[in-house]
């Protein structure tokens, strides 16, 4: 097993966006324009740790509360993100996962969603080798709340992608039950803006689609990351 980290910043304000992921490289969305950067060199431990990609960006990341750790070998921390992305700065949230990797993954799907400060969600689901249906998929969630932000897991959360004919992910709808009790879900959608495509050592690729999302009265800009595993 390996371990990986992923970290999805981004400013709606300044119209900025980017993910990094520590063994692929880096994706930036600035102005409606994609980027390509190299792997972030990431350094520090919780709750301050500094990112960047030489040329490209440089930032701190500080904690918003405790990383959250899920049922399949992931921790996720809620992070404020200070410093530049190429000229720009930037004021954003963003998650930091650090997760190991399963020598049977055969798909992961990350999604990050950065509505506001005072609320964001978090998605990260994954299907082993060997599994071929949609609900063999093990996804979880995270809702951070308030200032200082508290996370809560979500109950019976659930994603559906729409992809165009080269298989890209074009739209995302999502509806989260904060408990067994709820009688209705919250629901997201997102709309894609752009996307590009990170190859990881061992061949692995992820498909990196940066989304207008939409949750009652919020909008902001966040990703979703598709990786799958290398062909053998």
């Amino acid at each position: 097993m390996a371990e990986r980290a992923t970290i999805a910043f981004a400013d709606s304000a300044a119209d900025v966006a980017g993910v990094a992921i520590a063994d692929a490289g880096s994706l930036l969305l600035v102005g409606g324009e994609l980027t390509a950067a190299a792997p972030p060199a990431l350094a520090g431990a919780e709750p301050t740790w500094t990112l960047g990609a030489a040329g490209a960006y440089e930032l701190e990341l500080r904690s918003r509360g405790v990383g959250v750790s899920l049922s399949g070998g992931a921790t996720i921390w809620l992070c404020r993100a200070t410093g530049r992305v190429e000229e720009h700065d930037l004021g954003a949230l963003c998650t930091l996962t650090v997760e190991t990797v399963a020598a049977d993954f055969a798909l992961q799907r990350s999604l990050s969603i950065p509505l506001a400060a005072e609320l964001s969600f978090a998605l990260l689901s994954r299907r082993r080798s060997g599994a071929v249906e949609h609900g063999e998929e093990q996804l979880e969630a995270l809702v951070w709340r308030g200032e200082p932000a508290v996370s809560v897991a979500l109950e019976r959360p659930r994603l559906s992608t729409t992809y165009d004919g080269a298989g890209i992910a074009r739209h995302a709808g999502i509806e989260l039950w904060e408990n067994e009790e709820s009688e209705h879900p919250l629901r997201i959608g997102g709309e894609a803006l752009n996307n590009g495509e990170l190859v990881h050592p061992d061949g692995a690729r992820s498909r990196v689609v940066f989304l207008a999302w939409h949750h009652e009265s919020h909008r902001a800009i966040g990703s979703y990351t598709i990786t799958t595993a290398a062909e053998r």
